[in-house]
């Protein structure tokens, strides 16, 4: 029987240097590489000298990356050994190009899909009309059989369908992240020379900038932590990897091979103080902004935030958990992806402290630093390709805010030192600008800023004294336009409840009634932080400023309204401002030192005794507010009981058919429901004030009688609440009989519970008026 022939001699190991030149043999390796030879590569790599690594071992990444989709494991094992026993100046440099093109390789692919190469097909011959389609025989020869092949050929047609199989794709984009964080841990600790944050300077940019277009996820920012933690030289040094299968070690890291010649050069080789300075700020710089995408990144989860101020509330003020329901702290506690992410973000905190990041002090100088920007000596103006001194490297505004509140939400208990109200009320401003056009923030950064203000509110402080009325109205304003365009529930919520402590605490009742007023109206005149900074010339004059010489701003003086609402939100806001007065009053109402039932929680502002109802029947009420202006409280009445008050049904047509205006501009039956909030609020309030006015008498100046006032208020809307009841029922029938065919059922059906809400509040305060009617 003959023997079978010896098995062909590996190509790799064939060619390997010196039987070939280095040019040559990474030239042979484009087309022999496979994953099936790869770990005679990695073994070659491992056992020789360290030459060969170093002369080809730069150029071997782009033929490595695609091979991590087929072969994860021995690639990273390859690009591990490259890591350690490369030239660590020439490899990180080539680890940095290739983070660049990752970033550009998933902007091809969200561009052109799933990046597949078109190439091919446009190289194909066209076929003509009238002439047959090609048949694509493949690798066939004249006579019909498939070509014999040599074995380099073969070889050189693995690689190829191993490329193939490997094209950039969606998922390839994390593991060539990972994969090259994990190399530049190893390299940057390598390099040797007076100037590491230079090479710093180049790498950590373009991981930052592949880690912003990749898919934000835990593996890839808990690879970017292990990479930071490595090069702040903080984490335990790594256990050489092992392979399972021989139990062999790779290779200890070599030397860097420019080190000697750099200290020849120069007498040094060894980081000055300064550099250090500088590598120790662009290594706590990039932490910070990979926390700041991380949790800017949650938008689009079913949880967008960290929830850090729904989790303070439960647990600061248990008495408000609804019983047999569960908390939001029990859902982080039993949801694994929610304990991933708070594990994820505890690592964020403990390496920042390793790191000596003092947030404290970084918040303050994001508080107090000038808005136009820092001072800066001439030489650090001067245009330069890396960092000259740790203050050219800027931290991220919103990761130290971040960073702020997890300490501030893990501290709860220690009572760190706190921002006070008109610290916030500065970060807030300039986080979320009021504006007429306003957009959705980020939802991490107002759970985050909001749990800072909410820990203000319940922490003791008896030296804080209140912000000043045009800073508290500012922070009022803004946290109203947060609520009412906030998509996401708890914390559309949690602002709405921090206002209203806030509101309610404020001291000042004439300025508590200016905010009342303006939710009422749906628009402030609240300018922004810079307009109301100074306190001591809260309205300056138009003109030259002396000292700048530049001109003043007069939008203090001519501000322009600025809605605090969206149009189909104003009902829902108008309801808000009610609800802030009728507490106030029931407060004015409760007798004098009964507190029961209330919760004795400490707040930075003093307690207030709520508002006199009186202000409903004076004609003329001054309120001095941060300008020393006076507002004009005689509309109260008319904003909370309108005498022009628009009825249902509208006013018809000669056909009888309902119509949705009419000239005088009378609101749609959709604008009606939209204002259902709106009136239940003033139905309500009605219920409060009524047994509390005093009885009627004679007319006298600058008093006015609202029993008439409120008695055709609650007429108007029990006429429009029988004629939705109407409508809901026929639409009721109808819809059991037939297919809806206009919106205006689908319109009632939502409405549904409104309208019966609706209902019940006439029917009490109907109630209500012929008790009083009775007892007068």
């Amino acid at each position: 029987m003959a023997s079978q022939p010896p098995p062909a001699e590996d190509p790799l190991v064939a060619a390997l240097p010196p039987a070939t030149d280095y040019m040559t043999y990474l030239t042979m390796l484009e087309y022999q590489l496979t994953p099936q030879n790869l770990p005679t590569l990695t073994r070659l790599l491992s056992e020789d000298d360290g030459t060969l690594v170093q002369e080809i071992g730069w150029d071997l990444l782009r033929l490595l990356l695609p091979l991590l989709n087929h072969n994860p494991d021995e690639a990273n094992r390859c690009l591990e050994v490259i890591a350690r026993r490369g030239n660590p100046r020439e490899v990180v440099v080539r680890v940095a190009e290739e983070l660049e093109r990752l970033g550009e390789e998933v902007e091809g692919l969200s561009e052109d899909g799933d990046g597949s190469d078109q190439g091919a097909a446009d190289d194909e011959l066209p076929t003509f009309a009238g002439e047959a389609p090609r048949i694509h025989l493949g690798p066939m020869a004249l006579q019909g059989m498939p070509e014999a092949r040599e074995p380099a050929e073969q070889a050189s047609a693995q690689h190829e369908d191993a490329l193939e199989t490997a094209k950039p794709t969606a998922s390839s984009g994390p593991l060539k992240l990972q994969a090259l964080l994990n190399m530049l841990s190893i390299l940057h600790p390598r390099i040797k020379t007076q100037y590491p944050s230079r090479f710093l300077a180049t790498s950590l940019p373009a991981a930052l900038g592949a880690y912003r277009k990749l898919p934000i996820s835990i593996a890839t920012t808990s690879s970017f932590l292990t990479m930071l933690q490595t090069l702040a030289g903080k984490g335990r040094p790594a256990l050489p990897p092992r392979d399972g299968s021989s139990g062999r070690t790779t290779s200890a890291s070599l030397p860097d091979p420019e080190a000697r010649a750099e200290e020849e050069d120069t007498g040094n080789n060894t980081a000055s103080p300064e550099d250090m300075a500088i590598t120790s700020r662009l290594l706590d710089a990039v932490l910070l902004e990979v926390l700041d995408e991380y949790l800017s990144s949650l938008s689009s989860h079913e949880y967008p935030s960290m929830s850090w101020t729904a989790r303070l509330r439960e647990k600061l003020e248990p008495q408000r958990v609804l019983p047999r329901r569960a908390t939001e702290t029990q859902l982080w506690q039993e949801t694994e992806e929610l304990k991933e992410r708070d594990a994820l973000v505890a690592r964020f905190g403990a390496l920042s402290k390793e790191m000596n990041i003092h947030t404290a002090t970084e918040i303050k100088k994001l508080l107090y630093e000038d808005d136009e920007g820092t001072e800066v000596s001439s030489a650090e103006q001067e245009p330069s390709e890396y960092p000259t001194s740790p203050s050219q490297i800027p931290f991220p505004r919103a990761g130290v805010i971040f960073l702020y509140a997890f300490e501030s939400y893990v501290d709860v208990d220690s009572l760190p030192p706190l921002l006070t109200t008109t610290e916030l009320t500065k970060l807030i401003a300039h986080s979320f600008p009021l504006s007429a056009t306003p957009s959705i923030g980020s939802p991490a950064l107002q759970d985050s800023l909001l749990s800072l203000l909410y820990r203000r509110i319940l922490s003791p402080s008896a030296t804080e004294a209140p912000p000043s009325p045009a800073k508290f109205l500012l922070l009022i304003s803004t946290l109203t336009q947060l609520f009412t365009i906030t998509p996401w529930p708890a914390l559309r919520d949690a602002a709405h409840y921090i206002a209203t402590k806030l509101l309610h605490a404020y001291p000042d009742p004439k300025v508590r009634l200016e905010v009342i007023v303006q939710t009422l109206r749906g628009s402030t005149l609240s300018t922004n932080w810079a307009e109301i900074e100074d306190d001591l010339d809260p309205e300056p004059e138009p003109g030259i400023d002396e000292e700048t010489g530049l001109t003043r701003s007069t939008s203090a003086l001519q501000p322009h309204p600025i809605p605090l609402a969206p149009p189909q939100q104003m009902g829902a806001l108008k309801a808000v401002g009610v609800d802030w007065l009728k507490d106030e009053f029931a407060i004015w109402f409760r007798p004098k030192g009964a507190e029961s039932g209330q919760s004795q929680i400490e707040q930075p502002l003093a307690r207030t005794d709520g508002l006199d109802p009186a202000i409903l029947m004076n004609s003329n009420v001054a309120s001095e507010t941060a300008g020393e202006k006076d507002i004009d409280t005689s509309p109260l009445l008319d904003l909370l009981f309108p005498p022009g008050l628009p009825t249902l049904p509208p006013r018809t047509t000669t056909t009888d058919q309902p119509v949705d205006t009419d000239s005088d501009g009378s609101e749609t039956l959709l604008s009606f429901l939209l204002d259902i909030p709106y009136y239940i609020a003033t139905l309500n309030l009605l219920c409060v004030l009524l047994p509390h006015l005093p009885p009627p008498s004679a007319p006298s100046s600058g008093t006015t009688d609202p029993r008439a006032r409120l008695s055709a208020h609650v007429d108007s809307l029990k006429t429009s609440s029988q004629f939705l009841l109407t409508l809901l029922q026929h639409a009721t029938t109808a819809s059991g009989a037939a297919e809806s065919e206009g919106e205006g059922e689908d319109i009632l059906a939502e409405s549904r519970a409104d309208i019966y809400a609706f209902e019940d509040a006439c029917a009490r305060a109907t109630a209500a008026l012929e008790l009083v009617a009775k007892s007068t």
